[in-house]
């Protein structure tokens, strides 16, 4: 089993690369701090093919700013989410990649200056570089019925550990990073 998780694991890291190759086609990038200019998206619609699963649906109960640094990730019935945030003033960046089976659309949140959001030309990855100050930044998503959504994390350049991902309102953790969600029936 856990040959298997690795393999995946590593399946997702060289699909994210792959996926970084092809050129950016939109880029959310914020000069004013706390701007959230953002395209217009449709709203999440049901798919036929399931639902995303319970461990990731609803806002994390540990999020607030200033909150452990990490990631915080959650789905609920507008889509998907993705906050940074620290505890104290000091300057962290947050980085990482979200690849999907099907296109993405992304808004970005409370972005201040040098964060930035990127999709690429096909629509299936999302890049961001959110330089965070203790304070909220981040970005929703919509994936379009994808059945599987990859997601990897770093913070200053280190891959995030496990216990630094929070998904759901239950605070779970993957069991690794990068990881995978992937639609039930």
């Amino acid at each position: 089993m856990n040959l298997h998780r690795r393999i995946i694991g590593g399946l997702v890291g060289i699909s994210t690369m792959v996926a970084l190759a092809a050129a950016p086609a939109s880029v959310f990038a914020s000069t004013d701090a706390g701007s959230s200019a953002a395209p217009s998206v449709a709203t999440t619609a049901a798919c036929a093919d399931g639902h995303w699963p319970s461990s990731v649906q609803g806002r994390p109960t540990a999020f607030h700013a200033g909150a452990k640094a990490g990631d915080y990730i959650w789905h609920d019935a507008s889509g998907w989410h993705l906050r940074v945030t620290h505890a104290g003033s000091g300057r962290e960046v947050f980085t990482g990649t979200i690849v999907s089976s099907a296109p993405l659309d992304a808004v970005p949140v409370k972005l201040e200056k040098n964060d930035v959001v990127t999709l690429s030309a096909d629509k299936r990855t999302i890049t961001f570089r959110l330089v965070n100050y203790g304070a909220i930044d981040g970005f929703d998503f919509w994936a379009s019925c994808a059945s599987r959504i990859g997601f990897a994390g770093r913070l200053d350049g280190v891959r995030l550990p496990t216990s630094r991902i929070w998904l759901g309102h239950h605070d779970r953790h993957p069991l690794e990073n990068p990881f995978v969600v992937i639609r039930v029936g």
